[in-house]
């Protein structure tokens, strides 16, 4: 592979074996390992962790291409973790939990996941939605994405990279879904 001037090798993803690298972030080992299993049955590169704090470490060492998220976990909740990941890195994320509630579904979404699944859980449903998330996100180059904490002016309207949200003339901010935020970004 040659690298142009502009590609730096951060943004570079290795993956000798071409497969997907996920992160299965779940405090319940009988649902992290069945679901480890399956994703590896299905060609992924699978890593695990039971907790916050072990997912926070992985990922700094380690890139990945998506990660899974358990809400409801001992410590630091999966929103928050959810939060972290969107406010620093590029990798789309899906939310597992047993919270099957409008509101939950909304906050989730609203801290940065790109979906949203309730347990109990068909593991083939969730392969699907991994698989159209992936396609989605590898669908624009990565020297295309726009850095985080970047202000982008478009008539009257600013988008907040960062914060991921739209500043109106008026100063009034309007928070954004991610498939939201995904499309204005396309279009700018």
């Amino acid at each position: 592979m040659l690298l142009s001037e502009q590609t730096t090798l951060e943004n570079v993803s290795i993956k000798p074996d071409n497969k997907h690298h996920i992160l299965i972030v779940e405090d319940e080992r009988s649902v992290r390992d069945p679901l480890a299993s399956y994703f590896k049955s299905n060609g992924f590169r699978v890593a695990q962790a039971s907790h916050a704090l072990e997912a926070r470490h992985l990922l700094g060492r380690y890139k990945y291409d998506l990660v899974i998220l358990d809400i409801m976990m001992p410590g630091e909740d999966g929103l928050s973790l959810c939060r972290s990941i969107r406010e620093k890195l590029d990798i789309p994320t899906v939310l597992l939990t047993a919270k099957a509630e409008e509101t939950d579904r909304i906050i989730g979404l609203e801290m940065g996941a790109d979906d949203y699944v309730v347990k109990p859980f068909a593991p083939r449903e969730l392969l699907a939605r991994v698989k159209a998330i992936l396609r989605r996100a590898h669908s624009v180059p990565s020297g295309r994405r726009v850095p985080p904490n970047k202000t982008l002016q478009f008539d009257t309207w600013r988008l907040k990279t960062g914060e991921r949200h739209l500043i109106g003339e008026d100063e009034v901010v309007v928070p954004l879904s991610t498939g939201e935020f995904n499309l204005l970004l396309v279009f700018l």
